[in-house]
């Protein structure tokens, strides 16, 4: 028998063609088709429904705004200080801002105080704190060495500018120079270590600085990076309360701001035996200086100020140092009948970061 007659005496059955019959005899009639679908879906609603928590939504989540939680309370402004201060301030072609608060007792005055200024070398104190907080996460250790590369070599303050290319400093050298004396391509290295400038921006903005961002590398001479005197005392207040960083990073961090070389600004409007945790920033467009004073009998508080000047004004410095000593004449006066209690341990605790400058 040949291929041909065999394959023709085994037809194939018609499947496809039994099978489309049966699947019409299966199908239901147009109305309970609807029918049934609406069943289906109502089920899959009342299921869905309790799978999914009240008054939530399984959408993906949006980012929220970040809620600024002052962390210190502001019930008293000082207005006539306010008018002494702003007094001192008219002088033509200077723009000043100032904040200032005594945590115990929310007496406060402001000036311009939570507009953006060009923030100098005031912007490595947040930077700092962003290496402080890396710290605690074990991101990054003291010890880890960081090159000296090109681009990241700067002018202006500070020697590591004449250190040989590809040299090597540690983590904790680059920080005390950063704070002690300034020193700009310290700061570069720190700030590249931490991520760059967009991801200490992030960061700044999630604490709750408003005006406070990194546009530039240092030496930033056209004043780009900004802060403002609020930004800057919220930050201080926020880590003065515990917040942001550990014990240990905070103590270090006075020890480190007790040693701020450049003691012509805000020094000097305070007493024999008061001390300064503080970072000061110079340019020729801005000067300022940012700290919490410590007096000998006890008080504490916050203050920043910035003045932007024309090119080098040295109105600006001794500005400065007028304002201190208006500030510090009246916070150390009693506070109005409003408790007046130091924090328990503020004083042990910053008189121990004042006498440390290796431990962290």
């Amino acid at each position: 028998m040949s291929k041909g007659a065999a394959v023709a005496s085994h037809p194939r059955a018609p499947k496809q063609a039994g099978t489309k019959v049966k699947q019409k005899q299966n199908k239901l009639p147009p109305g309970q088709r609807l029918l049934l679908y609406i069943v289906l879906a109502s089920s899959l609603s009342i299921i869905t429904s309790s799978l999914i928590p009240h008054g939530k939504s399984d959408a993906v989540p949006q980012a929220s705004a970040v809620k600024e939680v002052v962390p210190f309370p502001l019930t008293c402004r000082l207005s006539s200080l306010e008018e002494d201060l702003k007094k001192s301030s008219d002088k033509k072609k200077l723009r000043t801002g100032l904040f200032v608060v005594e945590p115990e007792t929310g007496r406060y005055a402001e000036i311009n105080a939570r507009e953006p200024f060009m923030a100098a070398s005031m912007i490595k104190f947040p930077v700092l704190v962003s290496l402080l907080a890396a710290l605690d996460r074990k991101t990054v250790t003291l010890t880890e060495k960081l090159t000296i590369s090109k681009d990241l070599i700067t002018g202006g303050s500070g020697y590591l500018q004449w250190r040989p290319v590809d040299s090597k400093i540690t983590v904790k050298e680059a920080a005390e120079l950063m704070i002690i004396i300034s020193d700009n391509t310290a700061t570069n290295l720190l700030i590249d270590r931490l991520g760059g400038l967009e991801k200490l921006n992030k960061q700044y903005s999630g604490w709750g600085l408003k005006n406070t961002r990194l546009n530039n590398l240092l030496a930033d001479l056209e004043g780009t990076n900004t802060t403002s005197p609020f930004d800057l005392c919220y930050l201080m207040g926020r880590i003065e309360r515990g917040e942001l960083i550990s014990q240990t990073s905070r103590e270090w961090m006075f020890s480190i701001m007790h040693r701020t070389r450049i003691k012509t600004l805000l020094p000097q409007g305070l007493n024999p035996g008061d001390r300064i945790f503080h970072k000061t920033g110079d340019i020729g467009k801005m000067v300022g200086d940012v700290g919490l004073v410590h007096t000998k009998d006890g008080k504490r508080y916050l203050v920043a100020v910035q003045v932007e000047r024309p090119h080098n004004d040295r109105r600006a410095n001794e500005l400065i140092r007028v304002l201190s000593r208006s500030i510090h004449s009246r916070m150390i006066k009693p506070s109005d009948g409003a408790v007046d209690e130091a924090i328990a341990g503020t004083d042990a605790t910053i008189r121990a970061a004042a006498d440390q400058s290796t431990v962290h």
